[in-house]
C-alpha cells in the first residue's frame, strides 16, 4: 500500500469526526440539548471564523438562542478536549462585525434592516440622545450577554 492510499484509509470523514466528539461529549456525561445538537452540526460545517459569526449563523437557525449558550458550549468542548484552538472562544474577533439580527417596530412587526450595522446604529443612538459627539466613533465588544461601548475620540 502506498502512502497516498494508507493516508486516504486513516482519514476521518466528518461525520466519523461528529461521532467521536457526540462520544466524548457522553463519557464527560454533558447533557445535550437540541441547541447544542445544532451547535454541533454548524461547528462540523465549518462556515464561520469565529464565535460570534457561529452565533450568528446559529440564531438565523433558532433565534431564541443566547451569545452566552454559544460561549458556555464552546468552554465545555474545549474542556473535554474536543476543540483545542482556545482563540476560538475570543468573542472580539476583529476580523467581523456585529451584524443586526432583527429590527421591530412598537407593534414587533420586522423591519426591513438590511445592511445595518450594530455597531453604527448604536453610534447614531448615542448621538441623537446627546450622549456623545457626532464625530465621536464607538468600540462595542460583547461578553456572554453584556455589551460594552466605549467612545473613541473623532477625526
Amino acid at each position: 500500500m502506498t502512502d497516498v492510499n494508507k493516508n486516504i484509509n486513516e482519514c476521518f470523514t466528518l461525520h466519523d469526526a461528529k461521532a467521536e466528539c457526540l462520544d466524548k461529549l457522553k463519557k464527560a456525561k454533558v447533557r445535550m440539548s437540541k441547541q447544542r445538537l445544532e451547535l454541533l452540526d454548524l461547528l462540523f460545517s465549518g462556515t464561520f471564523n469565529c464565535t460570534k459569526e457561529l452565533y450568528y449563523e446559529a440564531q438565523s437557525k433558532n433565534p431564541e438562542l443566547g451569545m452566552s449558550t454559544v460561549y458556555r458550549f464552546l468552554k465545555v468542548l474545549y474542556d473535554v478536549g474536543v476543540i483545542s484552538n482556545n482563540k476560538l472562544l475570543d468573542v472580539n474577533c476583529s476580523n467581523c462585525n456585529f451584524k443586526l439580527a432583527a429590527l421591530r417596530d412598537h407593534e414587533g412587526q420586522e423591519l426591513r434592516a438590511d445592511g445595518l450595522d450594530l455597531q453604527e446604529l448604536l453610534r447614531l443612538g448615542m448621538v441623537v440622545k446627546g450622549l456623545i459627539k457626532s464625530d465621536e466613533k464607538i468600540d462595542v465588544k460583547m461578553q456572554d450577554d453584556s455589551v460594552y461601548i466605549s467612545v473613541l475620540n473623532g477625526k
